[in-house]
């Protein structure tokens, strides 16, 4: 049942990066955050810069578990769920690689 929850978020992740950045290359801020772009910027590369350990960590010890599986389909789901924290942390290596072009000013304020 981890597994299935590691998964689930994990494709979640997967699907929900690539759009966040898109936006926020596009000059987007969250409505709920309490701050300026610059400090978003800064909050959201801590927040990828910690999902790509994560996934680096997860698909790891994933992969790295799988064999000791006992139960019958056990070791795929392992492998499975680890290859997508792997995708994970390649994503989010992507997007901050991304990031780092944009540029800390907010694009829509209007220049001096």
């Amino acid at each position: 049942m981890i597994e299935l929850i590691s998964i689930v978020a994990s494709l979640a992740l997967c699907i929900l990066i690539p759009i966040e950045v898109s936006k926020i290359r596009n000059g987007w801020v969250r409505k709920t955050f309490a701050g300026d772009r610059p400090k978003f910027l800064a909050a959201y590369r801590r927040q990828l810069n910690l999902l790509k350990w994560m996934g680096l960590g997860l698909g790891v010890l994933s992969v790295a578990l799988a064999p000791l599986e006992t139960h019958a389909g056990e070791p795929t789901v392992k492998v499975i769920a680890g290859i997508i924290w792997f995708v994970v942390a390649g994503l989010c290596f992507s997007a901050l690689r991304s990031l780092a072009k944009v540029a800390d000013t907010d694009p829509a304020a209007p220049s001096a």
